[in-house]
């Protein structure tokens, strides 16, 4: 029996991780972490594997929620390779190895007991078996590429996703069954990253993301129009002495920003006077750079810490820190985790009305970020439990630099490939609701499904 089985303990954007069985073989895709829950109960449901055979494992990107448990499920598996791009091997190292570091902190500040549930030694050991490959190539799940007519029926081809570095769609086939899993994806271009580029036809089953399902694009909304706002936000911070902070994640946005940032103050739009990261960012700006050559980008040539010279931000000096005039600080993490550097820095922008604080990704509503969104301007927040609450005098804003496809793409998309199945997965409830109602309105002889976790679901 061929089947699709959702590992994920909830309908919802959290730890991915999926069992796919077709023509006598068995694969897993992803293998994320929880990033709103605590030690086993952020873990997929590993248990549901139990028994089964895995031939191969297929990580999409180099995100947390995608890779976060990948030592974890290697642990079941130890002889099973692991098979990803080129750029998402050098990232995923440095991702898993700092994660090691903050589930250490949390044994000791949170008193989670189970943390780390995996070590330094478990990653090194783990990246034994993680193969990278070449994209827009065929592969047996083997681990080696094959030349077309090859007759080999267990195969897989990876394609530019579009959403980070390294980010790649999953285009295999099992026993002459044909499947895409998308990971995340994005359809437009971003600033280093061009926009995904996938088949267009003979899919039999699609597994594909539904992250902004719940948003609607709004009307006239541009990348263009977004950044033309943001400089001009940060031009009238700089006219009246102050400085912005940008929470941010280190990897993807971090990048994306900088060059952003740097080809308007090239072009005369924008003359700062500093750029700022932090250390992690930095560690992935290195990635980015190492790779540039052999990744699909679209400024290829253009080397981050040599051409842009960002000063990286020590969070040892965050208790003496003062904002500069004329300063950009792109500081993790995008939520405003506590502990975090943009967390701890923040109280230094919040009280002082020449400042600014600007979003440029997603923020979680129950995260320190969601929370400082929320809150009228002239109120108190309370970013970090052992902080006193801090006045909202600047502005916060938030601009829409998504890494994300919007709805209305991929719509488009699944149209386009007219799957016979379409399997709806990483998003939550009204999000895989509303793709669920428009693809059954427009397309009622493509089999819709939202799996239900731990339900086989038959591949048709």
């Amino acid at each position: 029996m061929s089947f699709f089985l959702n590992l994920t303990r909830a309908n919802e954007i959290g730890a991915n991780c999926y069992y796919l069985s077709a023509g006598g073989k068995g694969v897993v895709f992803d293998a994320g972490m929880h990033p709103k829950a605590e030690s086993s109960l952020a873990l997929p449901n590993f248990d549901l594997l139990k028994r089964r055979d895995v031939d191969a494992i297929f990580l999409s990107h180099a995100h947390h929620d995608h890779v976060g448990a990948l030592p974890l499920l290697q642990d079941y598996y130890p002889e099973t390779s692991v098979f990803m791009s080129e750029p998402t091997y050098h990232l995923a190292g440095p991702l898993l190895h700092n994660s090691v570091n903050v589930m250490k902190r949390q044994r000791e500040e949170k008193r989670i007991l189970e943390y780390p549930l995996f070590t330094h030694r478990d990653v090194d050991d783990a990246s034994v078996r993680w193969q990278a490959c070449h994209l827009n190539r065929r592969w047996s799940i083997d681990g080696f590429p094959i030349d077309p007519g090859d007759p080999d029926p267990h195969t897989f081809e990876m394609h530019h996703a579009g959403h980070i570095l390294g980010s790649t769609a999953i285009d295999l086939t099992l026993g002459g069954h044909r499947i895409l899993y998308s990971g995340d994806i994005n359809f437009r271009d971003q600033t280093i990253m061009g926009r995904a580029r996938l088949p267009e036809s003979g899919i039999d089953t699609l597994i594909i993301e539904t992250t902004r399902g719940a948003n609607p694009t709004p009307a006239g909304f541009s990348r263009e129009k977004a950044t033309e706002d943001l400089l001009q936000a940060i031009r009238e911070v700089f006219e009246r002495g102050g400085a912005v902070l940008m929470p941010i994640f280190a990897m993807g946005k971090t990048q994306e920003l900088l060059a952003l940032l740097h080809h308007a103050n090239r072009r005369g739009l924008l003359p700062y006077e500093k750029l700022w990261i932090g250390g992690l960012g930095k560690v992935f700006t290195q990635v980015h750079d190492r790779t540039a050559d052999i990744s699909d980008r679209l400024l290829p040539r253009l080397r981050i810490l040599e051409d842009i010279s960002p000063e990286v931000f020590d969070l040892k000096n965050a208790g003496r820190f003062k904002p500069q005039a004329g300063h950009l600080y792109l500081l993790p993490s995008g939520m405003m985790t506590e502990q975090t550097t943009s967390n701890r820095v923040a109280e230094k922008f919040l009280p002082h009305p020449e400042h600014a604080i600007f979003f440029v990704g997603y923020s979680d509503p129950d995260s320190p970020a969601g929370h400082l969104r929320r809150t009228p301007a002239g109120e108190g927040v309370r970013l970090n439990i052992d902080m006193d609450d801090v006045p909202v005098r600047c502005p916060v804003r938030h601009f829409d630099f998504t890494s994300h496809a919007y709805r209305e793409d991929i719509l488009d998309y699944i149209g386009r490939l007219q799957p016979k199945q379409c399997l709806l997965v990483h998003g939550d409830a009204p999000a895989l609701a509303w793709f669920e109602g428009e693809l059954k309105s427009r397309h009622p002889k493509m089999q819709v499904l939202i799996p239900k976790p731990g339900e086989e679901i038959p591949l048709v």
